[in-house]
């Protein structure tokens, strides 16, 4: 009988794993879930009214408007902390934001025409010399920084030279009297010199230096920039009744074109020159600008969608404009197809019929368009990975995937992405929110597996019994690991147990510990601190220290298989203690995995098998970075093997310097499994000779003879499953790519390998028709050789996987030695 369980936690979670499995958390990419950090607002009552993203830094402005003091502006931190130095209050409103594309400098504009420069990082306030004495509706810094432009309900604006810590200097590079309101403005980046391209790429790469130039050209650091004909100074401004401006480098402003109504929208394609106008009666038309700026239209279309609501209007890879106008439907614009298509949230992902979306904002670094909703949801589609030519070749909506939605409450009227930590800030007019993506976690023992949801949901589904539960836990979590009797959580912080009893969960034990990993195996629980990993009760009291020299490094991974635990540490050394005695005692010393393998990098992750008689390895290269080789390790024979996926030499010896050899294997003879690296791997949790990976399509990676290579039939992730024994060595049993309609692998037990399913996604295909549907997010396939058995008895599944293996090793009599012992 199958059994789910879903659980519930009002708490945010990074991991979850189980004992006796050699398996900790298991991740990809493509799962991942979002935690929300409500912002610490000093003032409860105040309701937020704008936010902005620092382009670079992980700070948010929000504006809010409070019955009590008028208007304040605040800085928050990634997870929502407060910048109490950075609070500006008023009796009045404010009504604009606008960051230093570089440094984090926070320019405020107020209804009385006020202009307020924050400086976070020197805790300074600075005031713009008054100018204004009307409602701030233009405020923007220039493409480098050293300028800010202003302007107000009045059509006054103002344009103002800055130094690097926010002040102004000297008068006013230029003031106007436009005579109506000024609605929008948009700078128009200088064409880039050599010198300027340069510097830019030294920048992206991390030169603090070069970044300094970059944003600020400082005096003494060398030769002037070649910034190309302009400085950068040049932009568009609009008026309110419909018509476009342009201010030039020398401060003369030239009528571009007139709109037959307020314009709503000013956006310019640096790549272009071409000027993007969008009005409220949702006109678009795009105008070839010249370098003196005129315009030229290149075309005008009517947008489709509901008139009279307010308009959020993006534009997302260099040519794709994409609306939210409070309907049920996102609306997207292909400006170099000419053609339009519409992305509306499904009720079967957890959204309501005619939920409306308010608002838009893209992540290009994530390809993740995310959007507010009127019931307080996030909706979020990813973009299709592939190569350029391959996404061109889909029609317009089947480039995005609608991913499981966040849920937060109120009605969402601003989402903003920002940062280099792509956060995303989401405004329901009550409060703000930071959402920060973490990996989804996902595990799989003793006939129990369980998915991460959504930050607080978790899809547990038993294979054995039939009880359900649900379990709320009041404490921010970084990971769980579950057990038939158990569930244990922790954040760094603190751990709190939780013993199943009959149909509930029933606290056990809560104490305090900065363990950053957490593994069980029976009434024990294993935590790490400096040059030691703790042997506790579920209540916390340390039984046993296993202790680790200074040469040895921190304990930093954990692993238990069977009755094995597996110990990594920081400088690269592991270990393995047998758990079968009232005291764990040292079963393999302590191996320097660099002189085991030289010049492979550290450790990312370490596992050992069901009899603590061999240990994998996934190796971590010097830029963080996952490499392509699966280091094996022998304990008994002492003896090193590699598998690497990228090898193009078959098994072969490579002699170290200690003259002990590495026996290597590649997927030379599998050309699939060319350009991938290993994701995750396991241990069967019985079975001491079995061994399962997840392989992913390395991205970025291309070999010259692979160019023609690459069909449609390439798959990103396969799974590998391989014999590992002293007389054999390592033998490649088995391998497919991953089934469509599955997220990622969870483990094996004879005769299963366990996934997690995409959420929503049916079982496709006659390639998965020996698949066994669990549960929505849980699925099992039987093993290539198992597939029609079913669940057999124990003797029948030891008889057949032993003719699997000695098939594999082409031992035909032996193969069928076995054979005939099935019934």
């Amino acid at each position: 009988r199958v059994c789910i369980s879903i659980i519930y936690l009002s708490i945010p979670v990074r991991n979850v794993c189980f004992p006796c499995t050699g398996l900790q958390s298991v991740t990809a990419s493509v799962m991942a879930v979002y935690v929300d950090h409500r912002t610490e607002a000093p003032d409860s009552v105040a309701s937020p009214s704008h936010i902005a993203w620092h382009p670079l830094h992980p700070l948010l402005a929000v504006a809010s408007i409070s019955t009590a003091s008028g208007g304040c502006v605040d800085i928050y931190l990634e997870q929502g902390e407060h910048v109490s130095d950075a609070h500006v209050e008023r009796s009045f409103q404010v009504a604009s934001l606008s960051w230093h594309p570089s440094r984090p400098i926070l320019a405020a504009g107020w209804e009385t025409g006020e202009v307020v420069i924050l400086n976070k990082q020197e805790k300074e306030h600075h005031a713009v010399p008054p100018n204004h004495n009307a409602k701030i509706t233009v405020l923007n810094w220039s493409t480098n920084g050293t300028c800010l432009v202003s302007g107000d309900r009045h059509g006054v604006l103002v344009l103002w030279r800055m130094d690097q810590r926010g002040r102004v200097q000297g008068p006013a590079l230029l003031k106007q009297e436009c005579g109506k309101c000024l609605s929008h403005c948009v700078f128009r980046p200088p064409p880039p010199g050599e010198d300027f391209v340069q510097l830019a790429k030294a920048a992206v790469g991390g030169d603090e230096k070069a970044l300094d130039m970059f944003n600020w050209r400082k005096a003494g650091t060398g030769a002037p920039l070649k910034m190309g004909l302009q400085e950068g100074l040049s932009f568009f401004i609009t008026l309110t009744d419909g018509s476009v401006h342009y201010v030039s480098e020398k401060g003369k402003t030239r009528h571009v074109l007139s709109t037959d109504s307020l314009v709503q929208k000013l956006l310019f394609m640096e790549e272009r020159d071409v000027l993007v106008v969008i009005t409220e009666n949702l006109q678009l038309s795009l105008h070839a600008i010249t370098l003196e700026g005129e315009a030229e239209e290149l075309m005008k279309v009517k947008l489709s969608g509901k008139i009279g609501h307010s308009a959020d209007i993006i534009l997302i890879d260099h040519s794709l404009v994409v609306t939210a106008l409070g309907e049920t439907v996102i609306r997207f614009w292909d400006l170099d197809r000419d053609e339009n298509y519409v992305l509306s949230p499904d009720v079967q992902f957890g959204f309501e019929g005619g939920e409306c979306i308010n608002c838009v904002s893209y992540c290009s670094a994530k390809g993740l368009l995310a959007a507010g909703t009127n019931k307080g949801r996030i909706a979020m589609w990813r973009k299709a990975a592939g190569s350029d030519q391959s996404i061109r070749a889909l029609e317009g909506k089947e480039k995005w995937k609608l991913q499981a939605p966040t849920e937060l409450e109120g009605n969402v009227i601003q989402i903003k992405w920002g940062s280099r930590k792509n956060l995303l800030a989401v405004n329901n007019i009550s409060s703000v929110v930071i959402l920060s993506e973490q990996a989804m976690s996902s595990h799989f023992h003793q006939q129990v597996a369980v998915v991460q949801v959504s930050p607080n949901l978790f899809n547990v589904t038993f294979f054995s019994t039939g009880t359900t539960h649900s379990l709320r836990v009041d404490m921010n979590v970084n990971g769980v690991f579950a057990t038939k009797d158990a569930v244990v959580f922790w954040n760094g912080k603190q751990v709190t147990v939780f013993e199943c009893s009959g149909d509930t969960f029933r606290s056990a034990g809560s104490f305090l510990c900065d363990s950053p990993v957490l593994s069980v195996h029976g009434e024990n629980l294993y935590t790490v601190e400096p040059y030691r990993v703790q042997v506790r009760t579920w209540q916390g009291t340390v039984k046993q220290l296993l202790v680790f020299s200074e040469a040895e490094g921190n304990p930093c991974l954990l692993d238990v298989c069977g009755n094995f635990l597996a110990v990594g540490t920081d400088l690269a050394h592991f270990k393995i203690f047998d758990l079968s005695r009232r005291e764990a005692k040292v079963h393999c010393n302590s191996k320097n995995f660099s002189e085991l393998f030289p010049g492979l990098g550290g450790i990312a992750s370490v596992k050992c098998n069901a009899n603590g008689n061999k240990v994998s390895i996934l190796v971590s290269k010097a830029d963080g970075k996952i490499d392509s080789k699966i280091c094996f390790y022998d304990v008994e024979m002492d003896k090193v093997t590699l598998f690497d996926f990228k090898a193009e030499q078959g098994n072969g010896r490579e002699k170290l310097s200690s003259g002990q050899g590495i026996d290597n294997r590649s997927a030379v003879d599998y050309p699939e499994l060319h350009s991938h690296i290993p994701a995750c791997h396991f241990w069967d949790q019985s079975e001491p000779r079995l061994f399962v990976c997840e392989a992913i399509l390395e991205t970025g990676l291309q070999y010259p003879d692979q160019k023609k290579k690459q069909t449609e039939s390439t798959m990103d992730v396969w799974i590998i499953s391989f014999f590992s024994t002293e007389e054999h060595g390592l033998l490649l049993q088995d391998s497919f790519p991953l089934p469509s309609s599955y997220q990622v692998l969870l483990g094996i037990e004879v005769p299963h390998y366990y996934f997690a399913k995409k959420p929503g996604e049916a079982e496709k295909g006659q390639a998965e028709s020996g698949s066994i549907k669990v549960s929505q997010m849980v699925a099992r396939r039987p093993m290539r050789d198992f597939i029609g058995l079913g669940d057999c008895d124990k003797t029948t599944r030891d008889a057949m996987l032993n003719f699997s293996f000695y098939l594999t090793a082409g031992d035909m009599d032996e193969a069928f030695k076995s054979i005939k012992l099935i019934k």
